[in-house]
């Protein structure tokens, strides 16, 4: 649904306690396949391992929240229409739920800067780098930002996951992953760390030991 900010965002499973830290993950070339301004649900492909780190961090003794927050600005360049993105989500959601997954909240951004009116503070404080998806997210669901993860493919990502206090983001060589390295590593410091992972099944294996 549309919130009043113009933010779509959809609920699934509630965490089981407040104060649990989230496992943040971006939507594009993370959870699905990069296509570029996906809008066709044919084209939703689930990257490999996006079912079972869902599945890794809600589960049993973690009962980490799993969010979804994602940039979609091919709604205001006009190249993909709300009842195409919701579709698409839909697919997503149905293609989760066949592996036995579902997140707890996805939460979109449709800003751009060049093709959003009026576009201001509000607007740029949603759109990652800004980090106001994840504060909102944690003020929703009673997160602890401090000991949570992002997992995205670029510095953009990397970049909210630090503005928000988080205790670490990973980046993914998967969608656009691997031109963003330097960018995303020159971001890591003081308490904030980043590590670059070839994808979603060795970000499991380093969120082990990092969560």
């Amino acid at each position: 649904m549309l919130t009043q900010d113009g933010i779509w965002l959809s609920t699934g499973d509630e965490p089981s306690g407040k104060g649990a830290p989230a496992l943040f993950l971006d939507r594009d070339g993370v959870l699905v396949k990069e296509v570029n301004y996906l809008k066709n649900k044919e084209d939703v492909a689930l990257e490999a391992g996006a079912a079972e780190i869902i599945n890794w961090a809600k589960g049993w003794p973690r009962e980490y929240a799993a969010i979804c927050v994602t940039n979609q600005s091919g709604i205001a360049r006009g190249l993909v229409s709300w009842p195409e993105f919701e579709a698409v989500e839909a697919e997503i959601t149905r293609q989760l739920a066949g592996k036995g997954a579902a997140l707890d909240l996805t939460i979109a951004c449709p800003f751009h800067p060049d093709f959003t009116p009026g576009y201001g503070s509000a607007e740029d404080a949603w759109r990652k780098p800004g980090c106001r998806m994840l504060e909102y997210a944690a003020e929703r669901l009673g997160l602890d930002l401090a000991a949570s993860w992002l997992i995205g493919d670029k510095a953009a990502d990397i970049e909210a996951a630090k503005r928000a206090g988080l205790k670490g983001a990973l980046l993914v060589l998967t969608g656009y992953g691997a031109r963003e390295r330097e960018a995303a590593l020159a971001l890591a410091g003081g308490t904030f760390k980043v590590a670059v992972l070839p994808d979603l099944i060795e970000a499991r294996g380093f969120l082990d030991s990092a969560f």
